[in-house]
């Protein structure tokens, strides 16, 4: 029997840093929490009219309604300025989701599907360039949500200061919302497990082997959508060095992706060892990936030893949370299927989760990717 020992306590100096570091986040939110709320304070007594008590009652929820649909355009924009500066600089398009909502090249044409990734509310995927001369470009393409994002909001401000209300609060509403979507992606941070923009760009400034990373993962998302597997891509693609830090995103990415390539070969053994090598970083990985990392944990275990203790340990309800948010990934429907299969011996249910994987492999986005699962469903289904 298997104990789970991946999250083991930290030692004086490891909790002397992790203070440190909620302690920095705590106070900075704090100011911006108190700058922001005074502001909006004055806001609402400044851009609404109303006298009587439900009058501002209502002026203030358009104020708050305002500034939600703000934030939704923003963040259209956002990715618009990924979109507009990663053609600049000669990337190709790939594919622009909004929420649930994908727009993805397939043989030329531009096809809507459904498809979403845990704590990203948008995303622009591009083809990178080739490298010339060791050179390949990135900084544009990464912060260009957050320049569009600054300058949208800075014409707002110019524009709304010289007009009367309610223009005038809809125009400040929604620089506001520019304004706190640039903080948040232009200063290097992981925001609800997910590294922002400018952390991905911290991150290829300080580490080669993470700026690799980065353009592999790019050049292997575009061939896995154009309907390539990973198996057959050669194994050295996806290689780091031997000494490569797993905890830094990109590279913990690309190993995640070695992974998937034994998985995709059914090479169960080596699959493992993939996974295994997390264990030194875990502590230091984001949160977003140490869940993908315990699900493939389960599914390990789930076809291998079937050790009822670890998967009990690995499945809590923050897992379940994030696999539940993770529906539309196909992925999970294979660890949902082999669980039924092999923890709850459920066949029927097991089947029940079979045969809606197949139904979202027609329409799924990543086609390589998909054809791997529906591989890896038909082998779990022969096992019934």
């Amino acid at each position: 029997m298997q104990e789970n020992n991946w999250d083991k306590p930290e030692g004086k100096k490891e909790k002397i840093k992790s203070l440190l570091t909620v302690t920095i986040y705590m106070l900075f939110g704090g100011v911006v929490g108190f700058i922001v709320s005074a502001y909006f304070e004055n806001f609402v007594d400044s851009y609404t009219k109303s006298d009587n008590t439900f009058g501002i009652f209502l002026e203030s929820f358009a104020v708050i309604a305002t500034l939600i649909l703000s934030f939704f355009i923003h963040l259209i924009i956002h990715e618009a300025g990924h979109l507009i500066f990663g053609l600049l600089t000669g990337y190709s398009f790939l594919s622009f989701r909004i929420g649930s909502y994908i727009v993805v090249k397939e043989e030329e044409k531009l096809v809507i599907k459904r498809y979403k990734l845990p704590g990203i509310a948008g995303q622009c995927l591009m083809i990178p360039p080739d490298t010339k001369n060791g050179k390949s470009p990135f900084a544009l393409y990464n912060y260009g949500g957050v320049i569009l994002n600054l300058t949208a909001s800075i014409i707002g401000i110019m524009i709304g200061v010289n007009l009367n209300y309610p223009l005038k609060s809809i125009l400040v509403a929604f620089s506001m919302a520019g304004f706190f979507m640039t903080l948040t992606n232009g200063i290097p941070i992981i925001i609800g497990g997910v590294p922002n923009d400018a952390h991905n760009i911290l991150s290829i400034i300080k580490d080669k082997g993470a700026k690799e990373s980065f353009f592999i993962q790019l050049k292997v998302h575009a061939l896995q959508s154009q309907g390539l597997r990973l198996k057959d891509m050669p194994i050295e693609t996806f290689k780091l060095e031997e000494d490569a830090d797993l905890s830094k995103p990109l590279n913990t990415a690309l190993r995640l992706i070695e992974y998937n390539w034994y998985l995709d070969n059914l090479d169960l053994e080596n699959a493992k060892k993939a996974i295994n090598s997390f264990k030194p970083y875990f502590k230091k990985i984001a949160a977003s990936y140490k869940y993908e990392i315990n699900c493939e944990r389960i599914f390990l275990e789930l076809v291998g030893d079937c050790d009822r203790k670890l998967i009990d340990d690995l499945y809590d309800k923050n897992l379940k949370k994030y696999i539940k948010a993770a529906r539309l990934m196909i992925g999970k429907k294979r660890l949902l299927m082999a669980y039924e299969a092999f923890y709850n011996n459920n066949k029927e249910k097991a089947l029940e989760y079979y045969e809606e994987l197949k139904a979202s492999a027609r329409e799924y986005p990543v086609k390589g990717e998909a054809e791997m699962e529906l591989m890896l469903a038909n082998w779990i289904a022969e096992r019934l």
